[in-house]
């Protein structure tokens, strides 16, 4: 059975933040199966939800991988883990007050 856990991850809006965030969740031998970015105030909200490539990895040690990236501020660790992403619903920025 495949798990897909969630990970919530704030960080500063600067360039090749993200792509750093990607490189090591890829690296690290985990798939990225769902992405949204939010921008927040003062940078960015990224919920990424990961499944991965075996059973002997550890979202923990992933977590504490991505939160030592240089701009990345915190990372949650949502405890619900799934067997399918979740359907997220984009909202065009226009309709958002």
């Amino acid at each position: 059975m495949m798990t897909i856990e969630t990970l919530t991850i704030e960080c500063e809006n600067v360039n090749g933040t993200l792509r750093r965030i990607w490189t090591i969740i890829e690296q690290r031998g985990w798939y990225v199966r769902s992405l949204l970015v939010e921008e927040i105030e003062d940078g960015s909200m990224t919920r990424v939800q990961v499944s991965p490539h075996s059973s002997n990895r550890s979202i923990e040690t992933l977590r504490l991988q991505i939160e030592r990236l240089h701009n990345v501020r915190y990372v949650k660790l949502e405890r619900r883990s799934r067997e399918k992403p979740s359907q997220w619903k984009e909202i065009p920025h226009a309709t958002v007050v």
